[in-house]
Formats: structure tokens, C-alpha cells, sequence
């Protein structure tokens, strides 16, 4: 019994039932289940496959009758595919129109200085002038012949069209291809020049160049960037495809040996004619048509080893 604290009546407070035994149980959870949602119809509202098919050759013909409007026409994408054995297609990949065009200017316009330098004095504004078409000249070489090394790594097979491209646009090009020739090509150039003797330091830098700027030019063309004058960026490009890489070289070697041997015809006197001249210019320039189409031609055969993106 107990009072009220208020009215003091006495109230009766029940004693507390004893607590009912808890059975433990092991391993006893709670799991909540969340009700599935139901699905929003509108996301499983897709266009099935035929439909996509359908809409993205829309989307391309409504493109190429933009461009038939504007008077451009697509070239039809690369396949690879040679015309005539190798051994001899590798030969006439210069012989498309656009090459032998810009072979014939690349050939005739210093023929054609070399024949006005023998009879004018290259002093003063004259000598300016053709210093500065010489300059020209040996930019769009660079630059064609980067298109040359670009197209035959997208697969192509004959020396690509002449695409209408301003100085600006070469020169930014050609200053990434100087940067490689500097830091690969270079200085074997130098140490050949200034040595004049074939020690085991000009071995070595020639070594040096030989593994390193072929791969360099390569990486540069394609991917248009610095990396490709990051030589660990390049060891591990050689060793992703080294074996094809090392018949490159091969081939590099044996061409580069040619060269050499043809460029010494008619040195005995220390002079040639200008028709030994001419003909010396048109094989060296033919040659170096062929060995960019031979690099190029390397990445689209290893394409999926070098993994550059291209």
C-alpha cells in the first residue's frame, strides 16, 4: 500500500510480474527486404537494334548530300589491300597523280635554282630571295612527306592528294619533326662532322639513332605530340612489336647502304655533272618516298601492338 503524493488516499501499487525467460537464439537476424520499385517504362522505351541501324544511316546520308552540297567528296576509307605483289607495289607508291606531282616540283624547283644560281651572283636581294625559296621548298618536302608517313599508317597504298594547308600549318608541324631529328638524328650528324673518325663513340650515337629516330619520326607523325620524344614512351613501343621492328631496321640499313654507295658514282674528280646530279636527285627523292610509306606501312601492320590510337 502507498498514499498519494496529492490527495494522500491510499492506492494499491500490483507487485511486478517476474520477467519471462529470453531463448537465445545463434545466428537470430533481422532482414529487411525492400519491396522491389516498379520500373519506369519510359527507360525500357529503346529503339531496337534494326531501328538504330536505320537512323544512323540516315544521319549519314543527310552528311555526305551536306557535303555533295558544298561541292566536298569523302575519299573512301583505306583497306590495306595491295594491287600487285608487295615487292613491287612498295615501288610504285610514289606513282599516284598527287606524288608524281609533287615529286616533279620537289625535284625540278632546285634543279631549276641550281641552273639560275650558275649564272647569277647570290648576293644581296637575289641571294635573299632564293634562300628563302629554298626554306619553302624544303618546308612542304617535310610536310608532304609527314602525309605520306600518316596516310600509309591509315593503310594507304599509293602517295596521298595534295590537301591546300598554309604555311602556318606546316611550320607547326615541321617544328615537332625538327625536335626529333635534333634530339635523335642529330647528334650523330655533329659527332660525324667534327670527329671525322669512326670511333666507338660514333658507333654508339649512330646506334643510338638508328634504333631511336625511326620510331620517333613514327611516333610523332602519328600522334601529333611531346610523347614522342620520351624515349621510355618509345622502348616500350619497340618492345610491344620487336621483332617486326627490328626488320625495319633491316630494311632501313640495307636501303640507307644503297644510298650511300649510289651517291658516290662519279666522285672521282670530286665533282659530278648536273646530269649525274639530276639523276641522283630524282632516285634519292624517289627512294625517300618509299621509305616513309615503309614506316608508315609498319605501324598499320602492328597497329594493335603500338596501341597509339591512331
Amino acid at each position: 500500500m502507498s498514499r498519494c503524493p496529492r490527495c494522500k488516499a491510499e492506492i494499491a501499487i500490483p507487485q511486478a510480474s517476474a520477467p519471462e525467460p529470453v531463448v537465445e537464439t545463434e545466428g537470430d537476424e533481422l532482414t529487411l527486404v525492400t519491396p522491389a520499385k516498379p520500373l519506369d517504362k519510359a527507360m525500357l522505351d529503346l529503339p531496337d537494334e534494326q531501328e538504330l541501324r536505320d537512323r544512323i544511316a540516315e544521319h549519314r546520308h543527310e552528311e555526305e548530300r551536306l557535303l555533295t552540297s558544298l561541292g566536298i567528296q569523302r575519299k573512301p576509307p583505306h583497306t590495306g589491300q595491295r594491287r600487285f605483289a608487295w615487292p613491287i607495289d612498295i615501288l610504285l607508291y610514289p606513282t599516284s597523280a598527287s606524288g608524281l606531282i609533287v615529286m616533279a616540283v620537289l625535284i625540278g624547283a632546285p634543279l631549276a635554282l641550281a641552273l639560275i644560281q650558275s649564272f647569277l651572283p647570290m648576293v644581296g636581294r637575289i641571294g635573299f630571295v632564293f634562300f628563302l625559296a629554298s626554306v619553302i621548298l624544303g618546308l612542304y618536302a617535310a610536310w608532304y612527306l609527314a602525309e605520306c608517313v600518316y596516310d600509309s599508317a591509315l593503310g594507304g597504298t599509293r602517295a596521298p592528294e595534295f590537301v591546300g594547308v598554309g604555311l602556318g600549318d606546316m611550320w607547326s608541324r615541321v617544328v615537332y619533326l625538327l625536335a626529333v631529328y635534333f634530339l635523335y638524328l642529330l647528334p650523330t650528324i655533329l659527332c660525324a662532322m667534327l670527329a671525322q673518325r669512326t670511333d666507338a663513340i660514333f658507333w654508339g650515337l649512330a646506334a643510338y639513332s638508328l634504333v631511336f629516330f625511326p620510331i620517333g619520326l613514327l611516333a610523332m607523325v602519328v600522334n601529333d605530340s611531346i610523347s614522342a620524344l620520351n624515349p621510355v614512351f618509345l622502348v616500350v613501343s619497340i618492345f610491344r612489336a620487336f621483332f617486326p621492328y627490328v626488320g625495319l631496321l633491316l630494311v632501313l640499313v640495307i636501303l640507307g647502304a644503297l644510298y650511300w654507295f649510289a651517291s658516290q658514282i662519279g666522285l672521282d674528280d670530286g665533282s659530278r655533272p648536273f646530269w649525274l646530279e639530276a639523276v641522283g636527285l630524282v632516285a634519292s627523292m624517289y627512294g625517300t618516298f618509299v621509305l616513309a610509306h615503309v614506316l608508315g606501312r609498319f605501324y598499320w601492320r602492328n597497329a594493335d601492338r603500338l596501341d597509339w590510337g591512331l
